[in-house]
Formats: structure tokens, C-alpha cells, sequence
């Protein structure tokens, strides 16, 4: 997927028509586009995604004002107005255009949410098509769940690793790499075929197969319901959470609220931080139990085998070796290897018992010592596994101690809050305080449906069990009872091979992480990807979990997103030199960011934006004028096909106009207008 060109008329904050030509070239893979706080940075990387998938992120205020204010209200009542994104993109040699637009009648101030119609044309060899089904289309190029790969804020990235999210990035990633397709079959075709075989018991088969048909049919049904209502949950939480979001800005906003509501934020803030921490070490925990806790319970026994073969030892009864058994072999049948009889008592009898004696120390003494030396390997083992154990369980408690601290002072806060003496702070506050408890419940339903959720999946597998066991009589029966055991083979056969496909994906990606996180960090830290698809940092210099900072869970992020960008377009050649019947999907994308530096020092800035371009072959960085200065500006701009500013144009004639420097030349970056609004300026040689 390239992207070519980005058109925007009256849409949000952009009055008129403006246009982002996208084009770049292979040594300079970078677009680069400057903006004020406020000037539409993030309008304009979500105009990528309403035009694709017609969604904003969820920090878009006001998301039903998709028309420009003043193109709303120059219009007259009864009269039209519209707004739309036009998105050009080359994929796999052709070239579609994506229009997503906005019409409707001005008859109120205020404008309501309107249905967005989406246009796709698909163009080659000069002949063009209207796509049908045009969104299928484009989720198949691709799927909105990897959006937060590649259009996406930087300083909101590392919340893609933590808490529930990791179930949506490691699905996200099936999908970018083919493996849904698998996983579409095991969820849904073979039990389906297993199903329809199944009841093809008629009346006259066999009882026991037919109730067993009835049972699995009635546990299917539940699953069905269970998984609409973890929907319908996880929706709901997204929407009190957004409702949260909404009270929390209202009250920042609010002059008597705004300094209880700052400290509030940043308790949250760190109340976050702490939360993923204890994710990590709790996930750190139970991957050491996994790997390791065999070791729990040698104790003991290490010792016993020590004591067992030093007196085996001491009476060579340790094996010794073919030469000892050889001996054996001739004092049996009395008879030398030379010929020679060995009788009883005789001389070369005597010498021969006594060569065997002797036979194999050597050997004895290098078995002794490989296991003494493998034992001792046991009890060190065992006892750096409870050291580690007792840190995390210890960094967890003291985890649990601090957010337990910060519950405390947030509480403070809320009732601080509902003690302000104005109406509207006591409103916000309780709203914000309804929508955080409906929040929490539908997050512990979710919880609990998940749990129904596996325990529906074993009484199936039970059911499955028996039906392939079940003793029947009838030919027709048996021929059935076969069929299905021959489908329920093959969807065992295609879970294990899911199983060994993720892990290979994960292995792999587990490697490029680090490879890119190496080339940014320079901090000895190594990151990890988890069984669970969760990123980990590991200061390697202890052995232990790294405590992150905001700036490293950044990068992070930005590791993580160039490893999935290099192992998508490796996979993707790969597959377009010998086709893989197995492992489909990969791709060439583009990525598209605002804010890529965050809260990251000058060091680190210059270190991203050197390997920013490398990430993928096309980039396009949406930057603030503090982002952009000295070396991150050379190492992005040498990188960079094209350029653009951001123009705000204010009529607020107080505030100072503006401009910002760019390859040593002033180009307007902030303006007195007629009225407010942005306009995309590019940045000519």
C-alpha cells in the first residue's frame, strides 16, 4: 500500500480545499508535515482513518462536527453543506481512490451526526471501476484492526501493550500475517462441518449420538450468546470510558476544578504506569512458574542422588563403559579372547579379574563428576528461581502498596471536588464518577463472560470426546461417528499447526523488536515479546524487569512498529517469490504518526529521528514546531520527499503571529485571519 495523495474539503478544521501530495521516493521515504498544538495534526492523521474505515480515534472531540465551523455557519438555513476526505493509494499494482463524504441540510446551529457515503474506484491500465461493496474492500487491504500499526499518536502507542490490549494486538497480527485464515477455519468451518455431520444421526440412529449431537448444539448456542454479550461489554466500556474522558476535560477546563483535576491526571497517570508494571511482573511470574517450577520440588532430591552415587562410586558400580562388559563376557564363558581356556583359580584367570577391577575409573570418575556437576546445576537452579520468585512477588507488593496510596489520594480529590462551591463542578464530577463505575462493571463482566467463555469451550471438547468414544451399533452410525472424528482430526491438526505458526510469528518479531529497539535505546535494556504477545523491558545488566519510563515505553512502541512493518514486507516477498500454502499475508505499508517523540529528551529525539525513515518505505510524521529543531530536523529533513506547514490562521489579534524555520528560510505558521481555521502550505525549495 503507497499512499499518493490526500485530498480535504471543509473537513473539521480545514476550511476550502486542500491537498497532501504523498509521492516519495525509495531514498527519501518521508513526508514531513509541521503544526501548532491545536493547528489540526491530529484532524489530519485521523482523515487517513475516516476516510478508510469513516472512524475518528478516541481523543477527536466532538466527533459528529466532521464540516468546518465556518463553512457551517456561512451556510444558510435549508441549505446544503458537505465535507469530505479523498484518500489515492497504489496496492498491489492498482490504484483506488477513496472518498468518504458528508451531505446534509443546515437547520440548526448545532451540527448532528451524519451517515458518511463512501466511494471506491479501482483503477488499471487507464480503466476505472466503482468497487461495490467498497468497504470489504478496503478492510481486505487493510483490516481496520491494524490501524494502530501504522496510523497512530506516539504518545499514546504504549497503551497498545498493556492491560487487555495484548489480546487485540496478538489477533491483530494473526491477521497482518495470514493466520486468520486458519483461525477462521478452526473457529468456524470445521465445527460447522463437524456440526452438520453430527446431526445427520436421524431418529432411527443410535440415542446415545443423538444426544450428544442435542448437548453440544444447546453449549454452541451459549457460546453464541456469550460472545455477543463480550461485545456488547466491550463496547459499553469503551463508550463510559470515552463519557470519563469527556467529564475529565470539562473539568480541566473549568478554572475552580482545572488545578485538582491536574493533579488528578497525573495520580492517573502514574496510576497507569503502575498498573502495567504489575502486569509485567505478574506476567514475569507466571512465565517463570511456567518454565521453571518443576525445580520447586527437587528439593532434596539432589542430595539424595549425591549420597546414592558416592557409594556407587566408591564400590565402581557406576557404569563403566564397553570394556568392563567385554571382560564380563570372557570370565563367562571362560574362555580368552586369544583362545586360551580360563579356569578357576588359573593365573591368567587371576589377571583378567583383576584387569576388570580396574577397567573403566576413568569412565567412573567423568560420570561422577557430570553428575555432581549437573546436581549442583539443580540446586543453583532451584534457588535462583526462589530469589526471582521472591522479587517479584516483593515488587508486586510494593506495586500494590503505591496504587493503593494513589486510590487514596484520587479519593481525596473526587470528594475535594464535590465540595466545590459551583454547580457545575459537582455535576461533572458525579458524572465523571457514574461513568467510572459503570466502567469498572462492565469490565468485570467482561472478566466474567471471558471465564464462561473458556468453560463452554471444555464442555465442548468433553462433549466432542464422547461422542467420538460412544459405543454404537447401527452401520450408518459408525460411518458418521467416523466422518466426524475424521474433521475433528483436521481441526486438531489446524490448531497445532495455529499454535506453532503464532509462535514462529512471535519468535520473529520478538527478534526484530529488539533488533530496532538496539539501534534507539541506549540504555541496557533488552525488550521481550511475550508467549501473550505483551512487550517486556529487561534491564540484562540485572536479569530482572526494567522499571519504564514514559520515554522508553515510546520507544518501545516505535520498536514495535518498525519490527512489524520489516516482518510484514518480509513475509510479503517472500510470499511473491514461492507461494506459501500455509503462512499467507505480509504486506508493503505506510505509517503514518503525529507526535513521534512525545515526552522523549533531545538525545533520544535525535536517535528516533535518525531511525524514523528506516522504519518502513514510506513515513509520514506530523510534528510540532518544538519537535523539529537542530538534529531531528537535519535527520528528517534529508530523509524527506516533501514537506508541509500547517498554517493556523487565528482571530484572536492578541496572540503573536508566527513563523518556523526550515532549512534556514521563514515560512508562516501562525496568522491573523478572518477566522480560524488551517491551511496546508507546502515547503518549497
Amino acid at each position: 500500500m503507497k499512499l499518493l495523495k490526500l485530498t480535504l474539503d471543509n473537513f473539521r478544521v480545514f476550511y476550502g480545499t486542500q491537498k497532501l501530495d504523498l509521492e516519495v521516493s525509495q531514498d527519501k521515504p518521508a513526508v514531513l508535515i509541521f503544526g501548532m498544538n491545536g493547528a489540526g495534526k491530529t484532524t489530519l492523521l485521523n482523515a487517513f482513518t475516516w476516510a478508510l474505515y469513516g472512524t475518528f480515534s478516541d481523543d477527536v472531540e466532538r466527533q459528529e462536527r466532521v464540516i468546518n465551523d465556518h463553512a457551517w455557519a456561512e451556510t444558510p438555513f435549508g441549505g446544503a453543506v458537505s465535507a469530505s476526505v479523498k484518500l489515492e493509494f497504489e496496492h498491489e499494482g492498482l490504484h483506488f481512490t477513496v472518498h468518504r463524504a458528508v451531505t446534509t441540510t443546515k437547520n440548526a446551529d448545532e451540527q448532528s451526526a451524519v451517515t458518511p457515503k463512501l466511494t471506491v474506484t479501482e483503477s488499471e491500465h487507464g480503466a476505472s471501476t466503482t468497487v461495490r461493496n467498497g468497504q470489504d474492500r478496503i478492510q481486505k487491504i487493510l483490516p481496520e484492526g491494524l490501524r494502530q500499526f501504522f496510523f497512530f499518536n506516539g504518545e499514546r502507542m504504549e497503551r497498545m501493550f498493556t492491560g487487555d490490549r495484548t489480546d487485540e494486538v496478538q489477533q491483530a497480527i494473526k491477521t497482518l500475517m495470514g493466520l486468520e485464515e486458519i483461525e477462521r477455519a478452526i473457529d468456524t468451518h470445521l465445527p460447522a462441518a463437524s456440526r452438520k455431520l453430527s446431526r445427520q444421526v436421524g431418529s432411527n440412529g443410535d440415542g446415545r449420538l443423538q444426544a450428544l449431537t442435542a448437548e453440544q448444539d444447546r453449549l454452541e448456542q451459549q457460546k453464541i450468546e456469550v460472545h455477543k454479550e463480550l461485545l456488547r461489554l466491550s463496547e459499553n466500556a469503551a463508550g463510559y470510558e470515552r463519557e470519563v474522558e469527556a467529564a475529565n476535560k470539562a473539568l480541566l477546563a473549568n478554572g475552580k476544578a482545572a488545578p485538582l483535576q491536574r493533579q488528578r491526571a497525573k495520580l492517573k497517570f502514574r496510576l497507569d504506569e503502575l498498573v502495567a508494571k504489575r502486569i509485567e511482573r505478574q506476567e514475569r511470574k507466571r512465565d517463570l512458574l511456567a518454565k521453571n517450577s518443576f525445580l520447586a520440588f527437587t528439593g532434596g532430591i539432589d542430595s539424595t542422588v549425591l549420597d546414592l552415587a558416592e557409594g556407587m562410586r566408591k564400590r565402581r558400580e557406576l557404569p563403566a563403559g564397553i570394556q568392563r562388559d567385554y571382560i564380563d563376557g570372557l570370565l563367562e564363558d571362560g574362555l580368552c579372547m586369544c583362545g586360551r581356556d580360563l579356569p578357576e583359580g588359573s593365573e591368567a584367570r587371576t589377571a583378567l579379574e583383576e584387569r576388570r577391577y580396574n577397567a573403566g575409573l576413568a569412565d567412573v570418575e567423568g560420570r561422577w563428576m557430570y553428575l555432581r556437576g549437573k546436581t549442583a546445576d539443580l540446586t543453583l537452579a532451584r534457588a535462583d528461581l526462589l530469589a526471582k520468585l521472591r522479587e517479584c512477588v516483593s515488587d508486586i507488593e510494593d506495586i500494590e502498596a503505591s496504587i493503593k496510596q494513589i486510590d487514596a489520594e484520587r479519593s481525596d480529590i473526587a470528594r475535594e471536588l464535590e465540595g466545590v462551591d459551583e454547580m457545575d463542578v459537582q455535576r461533572l464530577e458525579e458524572r465523571r464518577k457514574e461513568f467510572d463505575r459503570k466502567r469498572l462493571d462492565a469490565l468485570q463482566q467482561h472478566r466474567e463472560a471471558q471465564t464462561q467463555l473458556t468453560e463452554l469451550d471444555e464442555q465442548i471438547e468433553k462433549v466432542r470426546r464422547q461422542f467420538h468414544s460412544a459405543r454404537v451399533q447401527d452401520e450408518e452410525s459408525k460411518r458418521i461417528q467416523r466422518q466426524v472424528l475424521l474433521v475433528d482430526e483436521v481441526l486438531d491438526a489446524f490448531q497445532r499447526i495455529l499454535a506453532v505458526k503464532t509462535e514462529e510469528v512471535r519468535q520473529q518479531l520478538d527478534a526484530k523488536v529488539k533488533s530496532v529497539f538496539g539501534r534507539i535505546c541506549i540504555r541496557p535494556f533488552t525488550p521481550s515479546l511475550t508467549a501473550s504477545f505483551a512487550l517486556e523491558l529487561v534491564n540484562h545488566s540485572a536479569g530482572v524487569a526494567a522499571a519504564r519510563s514514559t520515554g522508553e515505553n515510546q520507544i518501545l512502541g516505535l520498536s514495535f512498529v518498525g519490527a512489524v512493518s520489516e516482518l510484514t514486507k518480509e513475509t510479503y516477498d517472500r510470499k511473491q517469490k514461492a507461494t506459501d500454502a500455509v503462512l499467507g499475508g505480509g504486506g508493503v505499508y505506510p505509517v503514518v504518526m503525529d507526535a513521534p517523540f512525545g515526552n522523549l529528551d533531545v538525545a533520544y529525539q535525535n536517535d528516533i529521528a535518525e531511525s524514523l525513515p528506516k522504519l518502513t518505505s514510506q513515513i509520514v510524521t506530523l510534528l510540532s514546531k518544538s519537535q523539529s529543531r537542530g538534529m531531528v530536523l537535519e535527520h528528517l529533513g534529508q530523509a524527506a520527499s516533501r514537506m508541509y506547514v500547517l498554517r493556523s490562521y487565528t482571530t484572536n489579534t492578541d496572540a503573536d503571529e508566527d513563523s518556523i524555520t526550515i532549512h534556514d528560510r521563514e515560512f508562516p505558521y501562525v496568522s491573523h485571519g478572518e477566522f480560524n481555521h488551517t491551511v496546508l502550505e507546502e515547503v518549497t525549495a
